[in-house]
């Protein structure tokens, strides 16, 4: 490195210790989150978190708002975006964001926003006060009692390629389907009959240097970014010991193999799980159902059958107790119901009482 280099180096590593203004002038909207996501977010987030944050920015927020120089967002701008996108913005012109969508755009300029006060860019946050459309909630959807048992009866636990065993593991121990993609035949112990879960994989939108776009498969830590063991119920015990038990030795013996893999020997990844899923799912004859159902499946019939909300929320790698009770407050009311009838007592008459109280 010459000396000119070198110097010019140490002021950029002097300029980030003092916290200082990265730009020599008011940087537009556009420029400071280009900045934000390649110095900060680049740096500390998952590579799907970098993905999301980066078409959020890309294809929604900058072209509207990416002109507009930094300190001239103001609340009425962010809350004249957000109705603008609720009513038209999704890309394919089909209608309107979701509230949850609108909450993340916002929530990556908030974090934006924070950087560039720390900076001394501007001196503060617009994001404080946009409201949001009220949000409809969808009902999750759910296998019934019926639809469960087909599905689970028609799938073999005998080992082949291909298998359809990850459906199960999902619908008995409600793993995400990267995560259940990810499962290594060390990952299972029968013994304790558990199941240790502590990576996902998934296809992550991955930009390269000139530009262009791909999607590689990517082993990451899992959404809360802890690793948990869920226990495994007597029917998923007896699916992966039979699967194991049936698995050729030489695979089976190799404590980092994929659980579940390919013809050609490749692991099974999510978009293979899910199109096997779907074709059993035709064949059956049940319909509006997605590989995540099986996980809102699972918690469901954990909550009807009493389990407390604290341990279901553990074994989903929920960050939080609250986000099991958002998601899953339908089956909380029904148990509520359940729970009430075991206040019922015998009854007696108002009669019988006064004659009981002289």
């Amino acid at each position: 490195m010459s000396n000119k280099k070198r110097v010019l180096a140490s002021q950029d590593i002097l300029r980030y210790g003092r916290s200082e203004d990265p730009f020599d002038h008011m940087p537009s909207l556009e420029e400071w989150l280009l900045y934000f996501l390649e110095h900060f977010v680049r740096l500390s987030a998952k590579p799907n978190t970098y993905a999301s944050f980066r078409s959020y920015i890309c294809s929604h927020i900058c072209p509207l708002l990416g002109d507009y120089p930094l300190n001239d967002i103001t609340e009425s701008i962010l809350q004249a975006y957000v109705n603008i996108k609720y009513e038209r913005g999704r890309l394919d012109g089909r209608g309107g964001l979701g509230v949850k969508t609108l909450k993340e755009h916002i929530m990556v300029l908030k974090l934006s926003f924070k950087r560039a006060i720390q900076l001394g860019i501007v001196s503060y946050d617009p994001c404080r006060c946009v409201e949001y459309p009220r949000e409809v909630k969808k009902e999750v959807r759910v296998l019934n009692m019926q639809e469960q048992k087909q599905l689970t009866t028609a799938i073999s636990p005998v080992y082949k390629e291909n298998s359809m065993v990850p459906v199960l593991v999902a619908i008995h121990a409600g793993l995400r389907i990267g995560e259940v993609s990810a499962l290594r035949i060390e990952d299972i112990c029968l013994s304790k009959r558990q199941i240790q879960v502590d990576e996902s994989l998934n296809r992550v939108m991955t930009y390269k240097e000139d530009c262009t776009v791909c999607c590689p498969l990517i082993y990451q830590s899992t959404k809360s970014s802890r690793v948990r063991k869920v226990p495994m119920n007597e029917a998923l015990y007896k699916a992966l010991k039979t699967y194991l038990d049936t698995m050729p030795r030489e695979r089976r013996e190799d404590p980092k193999a994929p659980l579940f893999h390919t013809r050609n020997g490749n692991v099974m990844e999510p978009r293979r799980i899910s199109y096997h899923m779907h074709r059993l799912l035709r064949k059956l004859d049940i319909h509006d159902i997605h590989f995540h159902s099986l996980r809102h499946t699972f918690a469901t019939r954990a909550l009807e059958a009493g389990i407390p909300i604290k341990y279901c929320s553990t074994m989903l790698g929920h960050a939080s107790t609250g986000i099991t009770e958002n998601l899953y407050a339908h089956a909380s009311e029904e148990q509520l119901r359940k729970e009430i009838k075991k206040l019922d007592i015998s009854y007696i008459p108002v009669s019988a009482a006064c004659r009981i109280v002289q």
